[in-house]
């Protein structure tokens, strides 16, 4: 889930804001490998010191998110000047640049230049409409869906909603046809705009542009990857299939259980190869810039033409922030105002950047195995900041969002609140409500119960609907945030206990109050 948009983050962040304090007032509220392992070395032999700044600002921005490892690659004149490995992966292994992460949302720029190679190859039209090469798809508004494009999709302009992407993503699917089947799923799903009409970044719109892969193509879409790209790139660790995921032994990544890095070991997700399950090295992610920065061409291999290539880096839509190409953002580096084509992806426990610097022939890539929602851009500064400091800049430091900190124990706080209102009684002892009860009036009684229950009830409303209100759903929460999605459910299972319990507790005081007992 997850391109770098400053504005919709701070819009998020402002939320965010927001809905911890109703929540706390209803509660208490590279290129190398075998062939190309050489030049790498020669550049860094008795070079050491010389990228020891870089180093050292990564390693500091691991440390303040707290993240276990990560691989660094550095691209400099059409080859990979510097790597390094931080840390440990999710089985104690040291990480060094062949160690495979997955990618998350650098899958989009693979799967766009997958889309522009059939473009290149006549069998697709960037111009028209996606049905006519998936007679099946579409969305609940079925005009919307005759006349939603190809380019549409590549430009997250389709009108499908970012939203989309909890109903189909996830899905954690290696059956055969897994990918066209979560697409088809999009058939529920109402769009939030006309075609054309506005950007709203959408993994779903990208999980569409797989299955329309596969089928000009007539092979699956991971095995189309690896022989029309990773292969002949010779990205020798890249991982787009299941067998790919086994035989590169990924490890599990990290998710944050109240500050902590927890290891999340999901198994691999064949439906959502497209926008976010392709995955490799350090290593591997740099051929992948080095052909992005030579025009299409690493090493003889030419996967793209050089036109194809600039009009993938091409902005054609404003995004919210900078403009999106056809799979990449492209904008300026603060700081130094030099052009800047870049991606940033997450999944639950991995999170990938590729920063690339077309006119001074630079790139960075970082890949890390540690994940927080809440603190995107945290996540991020290591790689803007070592473009940063490449190009001669300050580095971005971004602080940490007390709120991102605050929630998960926010959510805890509630539910322990909660669970004391459950307890209540039985620590007052349910026998001594009886002399109690002879002192209230029968009026008082259910006045009482009424404002306990709507109080109570509203509570488990507000926070049922707080993931949607942030853009996601429930299952999205526990998948991504697990303390504040746990905390979440604990919290509205006991509201509505105590809404159970208030109203037997005013039934037995009213039987009390008539004599009964």
């Amino acid at each position: 889930m997850a391109v770098a948009v400053k504005a919709k983050r701070r819009q998020r962040r402002a939320r965010l804001r927001q809905l911890t304090c109703a929540v706390l007032l209803a509660g208490t509220v590279t290129a190398a490998g075998a062939g190309l392992a050489a030049p790498v070395a020669a550049a860094e032999e008795g070079h050491a010191g010389e990228w020891s700044e870089v180093d050292a600002f990564v390693g500091g921005r691991l440390d303040a998110t707290d993240t276990p490892g990560a691989a660094l690659a550095v691209i400099e004149d059409g080859r990979v000047v510097h790597e390094k490995g931080f840390g440990e992966d999710g089985r104690g292994r040291t990480v060094t640049p062949d160690t495979p992460f997955l990618w998350g949302s650098v899958s989009k720029p693979v799967t766009g230049l997958a889309v522009m190679q059939q473009v290149e190859a006549g069998r697709v039209d960037l111009d028209a409409p996606v049905r006519g090469y998936l007679p099946w798809f579409r969305l609940a508004d079925r005009d919307a869906s005759d006349r939603i494009t190809v380019r549409h999709l590549l430009t997250h302009t389709s009108g499908i909603p970012t939203a989309a992407s909890g109903e189909i993503g996830d899905r954690y699917d290696n059956a055969p046809g897994a990918l066209a089947d979560a697409a088809r799923d999009l058939a529920r799903v109402e769009p939030a705009d006309r075609p054309g009409g506005s950007f709203a970044y959408s993994s779903a719109g990208y999980a569409v542009l797989g299955a329309l892969v596969e089928k000009v193509s007539g092979r699956p879409f991971g095995t189309y990857l690896h022989e029309e790209i990773l292969d002949p790139l010779g990205m020798e660790h890249a991982v787009a299939t299941e067998g790919d995921f086994t035989r590169e032994r990924v490890a599990p990544g990290h998710r944050s259980l109240f500050g902590a890095p927890v290891p999340f070991d999901a198994p691999y997700d064949t439906s959502g190869v497209p926008y976010g399950h392709v995955g490799g090295s350090a290593r591997d992610l740099a051929r992948l810039a080095l052909a992005e920065l030579g025009g299409g061409k690493l090493h003889g291999r030419q996967v793209l033409s050089a036109k194809g290539i600039a009009d993938t880096q091409r902005g054609h839509v404003d995004s919210s922030a900078d403009r999106y190409g056809l799979g990449w953002s492209v904008g300026t580096l603060k700081g130094t105002g030099e052009r800047m084509v870049w991606h940033d992806g997450a999944l639950p426990g991995f999170q990938a950047m590729v920063v690339m610097l077309p006119d001074s022939d630079r790139a960075v890539i970082v890949l890390q195995n540690a994940y927080h929602q809440l603190r995107a851009e945290e996540f991020g500064d290591a790689a803007f900041g070592a473009a940063q400091l490449l190009a001669g800049a300050d580095p971005r430091r971004t602080p940490v969002d007390p709120i991102a900190v605050a929630l998960p124990w926010a959510a805890a706080a509630l539910a322990g609140a909660l669970l004391l209102g459950v307890a209540a009684p039985a620590l007052r002892r349910l026998p001594g409500r009886r002399a109690a009860v002879r002192g209230r009036s029968r009026r008082r009684i259910v006045v009482a119960a009424v404002a306990s229950v709507t109080a109570a009830l509203g509570v488990a409303a507000l926070l049922w609907r707080l993931p949607s209100a942030l853009g996601g759903t429930l299952p999205m929460a526990l998948l991504w945030l697990p303390d504040v999605g746990w905390g979440l459910i604990a919290a509205i299972a006991l509201a509505l206990l105590l809404a159970v319990e208030r109203t037997v507790l005013a039934a037995v005081d009213l039987w009390r109050l008539r004599g009964g007992g």
